[in-house]
């Protein structure tokens, strides 16, 4: 039936098949929050300590933004309330802006009505200049306290419902 050469050709198909399959399987895994690596995996983007001037990007774009400690989640104690939620309550009007960005961005709403309200905020001269537009924009929620919340952390019901909440907040702000 097969002649050897076949049979070679086969086996190394095979081979190529496997190969692809194993480098293919060499995917990054994700690095749990918290965790110290050596060196930066490939294609990360570097953060910048706020307690460490020293560790301030150098690449032309980069932002610090003062004041901010880190991040918190919604595993740590006392960030969200009774209901699962984040306050929004003393979220800055360009941090808001920044959050709706996001929102949108991520699909977590749908329809026009996140993104005009995202766009008339960020237009005022107040949101301009403040630094919570760009944590908004990363999804960080600045309420009131030096540790922006992370909204990522929450489940994504919860990101949809306070995306909404962030809509109605920045209608009443516009």
């Amino acid at each position: 039936m097969f002649g050897s050469r076949q049979l070679a050709l086969l086996a190394s198909c095979g081979l190529v098949v496997a190969s692809f399959g194993a480098a293919h399987a060499q995917t990054t895994q994700p690095v749990p929050a918290g965790t110290t690596l050596p060196a930066a995996p490939p294609g990360s983007v570097p953060v910048t300590n706020p307690a460490d001037a020293a560790s301030a990007p150098t690449s032309p774009g980069a932002q610090i933004v003062n004041g901010v400690t880190g991040a918190s989640t919604a595993a740590t104690p006392g960030a969200v309330g009774a209901g699962g939620m984040p306050s929004i309550d003393n979220a800055s009007t360009g941090n808001v802006a920044g959050l709706l960005y996001y929102c949108v961005n991520k699909k977590y709403t749908y329809g026009t009505t996140t993104r005009s309200v995202g766009r008339a905020l960020a237009k005022r001269q107040d949101v301009k200049n403040d630094q919570g537009y760009s944590l908004g924009g990363q999804g960080l929620l600045q309420n009131g306290t030096s540790t922006p919340f992370d909204i990522s952390t929450l489940d994504k019901s919860r990101r949809v419902k306070l995306c909404s909440d962030l809509t109605k907040k920045g209608q009443t702000m516009e």
